[in-house]
């Protein structure tokens, strides 16, 4: 059997996850009795993403030799449970695996971006200090999580207002030695520190050949945070070569990630279909939920800002983009064995007890999960009593700000002005049947234009606030100091203005863009969820 370990963990070494998962499963099906065939798959199942799968399989065989519990098994299950937002236990976990190794920089990282999502800015700080820290007496710089470390403390310090900090450690770490993760977050930081020096650096790193590389995906994460670097640090005085690196950037997503924006498609016709079948109904007269605010919509249309202004009330505090509402739902719809009512009395416990743990001693907690918008209706039928906040864009201007975020796997359709087109006809489907069911399920639901926020901020500020029947006043001061833990980290501590509107890049593409919109419009027609029309929530299309 070592034989075989010894092989999986030349593949993990050479990064070929996929063929090492395939063949950890084979051998766990006639050796789950074994730890290191364990450990391994539980590994693989978190660089899947499968981490209800690394918890399983991790209690499954300690159960029986709990006196087994080493640090790698406190370690996986931290990040495990952290990744289904169980926080609360995850750091127990991390307690744990600090008792056996207190110099492994693992014991603090995790920890630090769970008390960010807190709100314990002060802590974490001081956690990925200490992982800083065992990283560099470890000699661990090259690992992947010593760019991860950076980035984290870089966005700590954005919610300690510390931004200047973070962009003088960037540029003595690119002195020292350049590192593509580390010019990408001086970029987006403060781009006047990158001199013409570190510019002809990370152009010249362009033309590493590809045989420099073990593999194509190595390129791509090499090469990708170059491209975007760059892409930002030409913006503002050369825009075509800023657009051709943007270009270049996507296109290598593109051709690395595999993505199939008719399968989304495909996922919202079976969202409609199983919400129109499912046999639970609402109770009117519950309050369950009534501590829970959405904010959903495109990403890129303005839910930033909306939780900031919201943020800004000291009834709120806000978990940022949570998934376990969305990842719930989601495995309920997929899963035909999974009973309704089973399923709504598993949701409240496990949502509300997440958020809960979150939301502390304050009367409201935030959910900003853009995608939240495919599951408006189960919303609103499990959790009642909550409020959600639903934002709409100009179409263009979403697919621009898009296009121009360095997303990579969690938003791949942002990669082409095509796949975001068909994204947008697919929202526009399903919002239109969500407005449809919304009028018998709750009343609880605002819609807001990002147009016309901007424009007259103050106004909506009172209408969000009477809608969510928030009782403290607004302190535009705390808004302008609010964290969010998004691609507007650095947006919104500025004063609300309208230069996001009507923008003017890009312009070869529109037509790309609307062509597939529309393309894809025809689909939705056929189906009766949307009628030809050149409005699209009131916006104008082309």
């Amino acid at each position: 059997m070592q034989k075989e370990i010894l092989e999986l963990h030349n593949l993990i070494k050479l990064k070929n996850i996929d063929k090492a998962y395939v063949e950890t499963k084979k051998f766990y099906k006639f050796h789950n009795k074994n730890q290191d065939i364990v450990k391994i798959l539980a590994y693989l199942h978190i660089q899947k993403s499968n981490f209800e799968s690394t918890i399983a399989v991790l209690e499954e065989y300690y159960k029986e030799k709990p006196e087994e519990k080493d640090f790698d098994y406190y370690v996986n299950m931290g990040i495990a449970l952290k990744s289904i937002e169980e926080f609360e236990e995850s750091l127990s976990m991390y307690d744990r695996a600090k008792e056996i190794n207190s110099e492994s920089p693992l014991c603090y990282t995790v920890p630090a971006e769970i008390y960010l999502k807190l709100r314990d800015f002060n802590k974490a700080i001081k956690l990925i200090n200490v992982a800083l820290e065992k990283i560099e007496v470890s000699l661990e710089k090259n690992f992947l999580h010593f760019p991860n470390a950076i980035k984290l403390k870089t966005e700590i310090n954005v919610a300690l207002n510390k931004d200047k900090e973070s962009g003088e450690m960037l540029k003595k770490i690119l002195d020292e030695r350049f590192h593509p993760d580390i010019f990408y977050l001086l970029a987006t930081i403060d781009s006047r520190l990158i001199d013409n020096k570190l510019l002809e650096e990370a152009e010249n790193q362009l033309k590493i050949n590809d045989v420099s590389f073990n593999n194509k995906l190595d390129r791509f994460w090499y090469v990708h945070p170059l491209y975007f670097g760059l892409a930002i640090c030409f913006q503002k005085n050369d825009q075509a070569k800023s657009e051709n690196y943007y270009h270049l950037g996507n296109k290598e997503t593109m051709n690395s990630l595999r993505y199939n924006s008719f399968e989304y498609q495909k996922n919202i016709g079976e969202i409609i279909d199983h919400f129109k079948t499912s046999t639970f109904e609402i109770d009117i007269e519950s309050n369950v939920g009534s501590n829970n605010i959405f904010i959903l919509g495109t990403p890129r249309s303005g839910t930033t800002l909306i939780e900031s202004i919201i943020g800004s009330s000291n009834d709120v505090t806000s978990g940022g983009e949570l998934l376990s509402g969305f990842k719930l739902i989601n495995e309920f719809v997929n899963n035909k064995n999974i009973k309704p009512d089973d399923f709504k009395k598993d949701f409240k416990e496990k949502y509300i007890g997440r958020t809960n743990f979150l939301r502390g001693d304050y009367r409201f907690i935030i959910d900003k999960l853009p995608e939240n918008f495919l599951f408006i209706g189960y919303l609103l039928k499990m959790l009642p009593g909550s409020k959600i906040i639903r934002t709409f864009r100009d179409p263009w201007d979403v697919a621009i700000s898009l296009y121009k975020q360095r997303y990579v796997t969690n938003i791949p359709y942002s990669a082409s002005f095509f796949n975001i087109g068909v994204f947008m006809s697919n929202f526009e489907a399903i919002n239109i049947f969500w407005s449809d069911q919304i009028k018998t399920i709750s009343k609880g639901i605002l819609d807001i234009r990002y147009e016309d926020l901007v424009k007259e901020k103050d106004h909506y500020q009172r209408e969000i606030y009477k809608f969510l029947d928030l009782k403290s006043a607004f302190d535009e001061e705390k808004r302008k100091s609010f964290f969010s833990q998004t691609a507007s980290i650095r947006q919104i501590g500025g004063e609300v203005h309208s230069r996001s509107i009507e923008k003017k890049e890009f312009l070869d593409h529109k037509n790309e863009f609307y062509d597939a919109l529309i393309m894809q419009r025809k689909y939705w027609e056929k189906r009766g969820f949307i009628y030809k029309s050149d409005d699209f929530f009131g916006y104008k299309l082309g």
